[in-house]
């Protein structure tokens, strides 16, 4: 991952960008420009600083899980400088084109260099963090789906939506098990490969051998983050409560813009316009705007202008932020001679 400005932008980079200014443009087209800055103008602002502040809570209850996993693989470290680290991968990520995409090796080699832990012990911690913050949007959107079904109405996509959940829910619960698992089944996996591969091969026995003994070390450290089943029952839990902030901040936002809000709704919204965060453009940008503006009119009777107004607001509860605090921890961490980006972090 290459951070802009430091590195320059690539061919690649600006057509994100530029794709990601493309979508904002023609969202304000059709939802009428005038309109939109109308409805701005109308947010009670008092109302919409409190759901900052809420919406900024969810960033510190993702910290939080990986200072956790942080203490179980023993990287000594303090909260305050977590929360840098944490806020900084956001902001690298976020600024990238295609950076919500496999970041994880990016920050495990910033968390090495911050706390001078090994880089497999912050590969292991920060992955692991990363599965556990992502189980909430699948349980609550299982969980909204499953309230439709027995007390509401359920909506023909939202059907496909709870069985998509499901299967990334239980894909994603194999892949977890496998790796905190003590049965070393990825281990036995990864040492029949690279003996096929050295049969093939007359020489690099020393780099199989290498290869092996990294994929065993960064095994065995996966064990052991998963190893205190009630360390994982307790962090999974808590990690909802960053859904739920989101949640209440929205319902602020709502109220800030003069809207009645009602909770089935903004419960979908939050959860399923975060699935549009996985497009390429820079942390989602653009196409986050679309999705939540699309289902904001399709659970209320809105005009895209308002539904784009309340998409933007929202945003600036939790992602733009953010990205300011993030940018500020990136500085500190610079000038301190924490942690240095790379080029290409060794796996």
């Amino acid at each position: 991952m290459q951070i802009p400005g430091r590195d320059g932008l690539t061919r690649r980079d600006l057509l994100w960008y530029g794709i990601t200014g493309l979508l904002f443009a023609g969202l304000l087209y059709f939802a009428d420009t005038g309109e939109f800055f109308r409805a701005l103008g109308r947010v009670d602002r008092s109302l919409f600083a409190v759901a900052v502040a809420i919406g900024l809570s969810s960033l510190f209850v993702w910290a939080w899980v990986w200072h956790r996993f942080f203490g179980q693989l023993g990287i000594e470290t303090t909260v305050s400088r977590t929360i840098r680290l944490f806020l900084t991968g956001h902001f690298l990520n976020s600024i990238t084109p295609l950076g919500q995409f496999g970041g994880e090796p990016v920050m495990a080699y910033l968390v090495s260099e911050a706390t001078d832990s090994e880089y497999e012990e912050a590969l292991a911690a920060v992955v692991s963090s990363d599965m556990v913050n992502a189980v909430p949007f699948f349980t609550f959107t299982i969980g909204g789906v499953g309230y439709l079904y027995l007390f509401g109405s359920l909506q023909a996509f939202l059907v496909e939506v709870g069985v998509l959940a499901v299967a990334i829910l239980t894909l994603g619960g194999g892949l977890a098990y496998l790796l905190w698992s003590p049965d070393s089944t990825l281990g036995r996996a990864a040492t029949r490969l690279f003996a096929g591969l050295e049969a093939r091969f007359d020489r690099g026995e020393a780099l199989f051998q290498s290869l092996q003994e990294r994929v065993e070390r960064v095994e065995a450290l996966f064990e052991k983050a998963g190893r205190d089943r009630r360390f994982l029952v307790t962090t999974v839990t808590v990690s909802h409560l960053a859904i739920v902030a989101q949640i209440v901040s929205l319902y602020v936002v709502f109220f800030a813009m003069g809207l009645e809000p009602t909770i089935v709704p903004l419960y979908f919204i939050v959860n399923l316009s975060t699935i549009a965060t996985l497009s390429p453009t820079p942390g989602g940008s653009g196409t986050y705007e679309a999705a939540f503006s699309w289902l904001m009119t399709l659970f209320y009777s809105v005009d895209l202008a308002t539904a784009l107004t309340a998409a933007v607001l929202f945003r600036l509860t939790t992602y733009w932020p953010g990205l300011v605090l993030g940018f500020g921890t990136l500085l500190t961490l610079d000038r301190d001679g924490e942690a240095e980006p790379p080029e290409e972090p060794e796996l």
